[in-house]
């Protein structure tokens, strides 16, 4: 069974000299893949099949509990080798999953007897230090983006855990501590390019759509993206953080201590991000900044939290990339489920669910609760396919185990939390939290209007409806 620690430092992930005369500096770093006489390769790709020697690192992913596998995966080591691969799955006509960072909850990013496209090698990067724009291949992983940038001064909002691939958080949206002062990893979105599903090469500078659709429309629906250019902030001097713990709580106390951290966090200055975690009946309560730590709704917060609950720790403010690490989690693979508990505006639109919520978080070891907050930037008008903006709090439901009865305990418990926060009438839903039981997922994620334009995009970008999986976007009828 994983450790109350162990739990928390996974939720809490739930997620680096520029010299003068240069005009960009470039970083690679390719995994390598050993040649094997049972594997196929051609220009830019290695397919591998089961029996292969790499078959099992090049299929690994984080969510140690699915079990699918894939008929062949194609290790592409550049765009030609993209095309190549989908070549393949259009003559004997399989299905194509995408996989990067190989971190999508619901593992979307594999399929049964299919084809998939493991663009994990793609890892080249590279800094404009005139104007700070990153351009980052799809395979690009959170830690060594952050390790890239910030030996330069510069930084990139995203999320917390360290080994989450770049390009998934961005399509889905890609929130984190930072969002609030910057916006969405999405926002920060300046180019894409991609191979769509008939092999074509589509640049968004030339296809303005692909650009819309990139910045929350979601992964594994039109093509797979080979590389993305983001603008980049000047990174933060100093990382403050604070945790409040609350310990043998009953459903009257938990219920009275998450509506003062609602009401507490509503007056949090932009650059502070804070999360609710509740595990058994142990709340911890994270707040943290880039700001100054004397800024009065953040003063208020603390001194409010700290009134109501047993301990309080404080760290020194330290450089980021100190503080970051903190925060990447375990390596994996492990054992769990994560999935959205849904978008709030505010205390009273979960305070319906809470009893059921909590009476199942109190009964079973291994479930989690998190809320997060949202809002800040983020509300800001982007032109993108993310519809979440208006609500200013996200919600998780997490569950870690290590056997089978457990896991099948758990996975009820999390059923029952998702029938608890459907009654409450909370219907909207982060696409990077999928799964597989929302019933009208398309709206949840995307919203009617979005997921409207979507499927006419699918149209344009992947006709023959190759590039799918359980819940990618649908064509029109």
């Amino acid at each position: 069974m994983p450790t109350r620690r162990s739990f928390l430092r996974t939720s809490l992930a739930a997620t680096t000299a520029i010299l003068a005369d240069v005009s960009s500096i470039v970083a690679n770093e390719t995994p390598t893949i050993s040649k094997s006489s049972s594997d196929v390769s051609v220009d830019g790709v290695k397919f591998l099949t089961p029996e292969a020697p790499d078959y099992a690192i090049a299929r690994k992913i984080y969510n140690a509990g699915i079990s699918t596998q894939p008929r062949v995966i194609a290790c592409c080591t550049s765009e030609t080798g993209v095309q190549h691969a989908l070549e393949r799955a259009k003559a004997e006509n399989w299905p194509v999953a995408v996989k990067a960072g190989g971190h999508s909850f619901e593992g979307f990013c594999l399929n049964e007897d299919g084809l998939v496209v493991n663009v994990s090698a793609l890892r080249r990067m590279q800094l404009d230090v005139k104007t700070g724009n990153l351009i980052a291949g799809a395979g690009c992983q959170l830690e060594e983006v952050n390790r890239f940038l910030l030996a330069r001064g510069r930084f990139l909002p995203a999320g917390s855990c360290g080994t989450v691939g770049l390009a998934g958080l961005t399509l889905g949206g890609g929130y984190g501590m930072f969002a609030r002062k910057w916006g969405l990893t999405c926002d920060h979105l300046r180019r894409v390019k991609m191979v769509d599903g008939a092999g074509a090469i589509r640049d968004s500078n030339e296809d303005p759509d692909l650009l819309w659709v990139s910045r929350g429309g979601g992964n594994g629906h039109f093509g797979i993206v080979t590389e993305l250019t983001f603008n980049t902030r000047a990174a933060p001097a100093r990382f403050s953080a604070w945790k409040f713990r609350a310990y043998r709580l009953d459903p009257k106390r938990a219920t009275a201590l998450l509506e003062t951290w609602f009401e507490a966090s509503a007056d949090l200055p932009n650059e502070a991000f804070s999360a609710w975690i509740m595990n058994g009946s142990q709340v911890t309560v994270l707040v943290t900044t880039i700001g100054s730590r004397e800024q009065k709704g953040l003063v208020v917060f603390r001194h409010r939290l700290a009134g109501l609950t047993k301990k309080a720790t404080s760290a020194v403010p330290s450089p980021l990339k100190k503080s970051l690490s903190w925060y990447y989690g375990d390596p994996g693979p492990v054992y769990f489920k994560n999935a959205s508990a849904g978008y709030y505006k505010g205390v009273a639109d979960i305070r319906p669910a809470l009893p059921g919520i909590f009476e199942e978080v109190l009964s079973f070891p291994g479930l989690v609760f998190q809320i997060n907050t949202l809002g800040g930037a983020i509300s800001a008008d982007v032109d993108g396919a993310y519809p979440h903006r208006a609500f200013a709090y996200l919600g998780e439901s997490q569950a870690y185990w290590e056997s089978v009865a457990h896991a099948t305990v758990l996975q009820e418990a999390i059923g029952r939390m998702r029938a608890h926060i459907a009654q409450a009438g909370i219907t909207r839903h982060y696409a990077n939290y999928p799964d597989l039981a929302f019933k009208d997922w398309p709206t949840a994620y995307y919203g009617a209007e979005n997921y409207a334009r979507l499927q006419q995009l699918k149209r344009r970008y992947d006709p023959e409806n190759r590039i799918r999986h359980p819940q990618s976007v649908q064509l029109p009828d």
